[in-house]
């Protein structure tokens, strides 16, 4: 199974990296910004590649904002079925916009590796 991380901070990117391959996911493409994300994602659709079987997006990554990947991932049919988990640090507002958008799940970064872990551990048995 393939997991995207679309995240700006290192320590973060190990956590998900770990959450991610002891939840099942034997491939893990980190991209650190936005345009490199949608890039990666273009590419597999563009060459009929396969999408990620998960995607873990951060909202708030730095100068960027990850709410341009989550109109992306929400505007391409083929895209917005592979499941979407946004894992952020970012208030009710956010957890709203994202609600509007359908994403898989909404997770703050203060519940720590326990809650993406299962999030990512009850897509990959989904999947099985």
């Amino acid at each position: 199974m393939q997991l995207l991380v679309v995240e700006d901070s290192a320590g973060d990117v190990r956590i998900a990296t770990e959450a991610g391959k002891s939840s099942g996911y034997s491939q893990i493409e980190a991209k650190s910004t936005v345009g490199a994300g949608r890039v990666y994602l273009e590419k597999c659709i563009e060459e009929n590649q396969p999408l990620p079987d998960a995607i873990v997006l951060d909202l708030d990554l730095g100068y960027e904002s990850g709410f341009e990947l989550l109109r992306y991932w929400h505007g391409t049919p083929r895209l917005s079925r592979v499941p979407l988990i946004v894992w952020t640090v970012l208030g009710e507002e956010q957890r709203e916009i994202c609600r509007l958008f359908k994403v898989t799940a909404y997770l703050s970064k203060q519940d720590g590796i326990t809650a993406l872990r299962e999030a990512l551990s009850g897509l990959a048995r989904a999947a099985s």
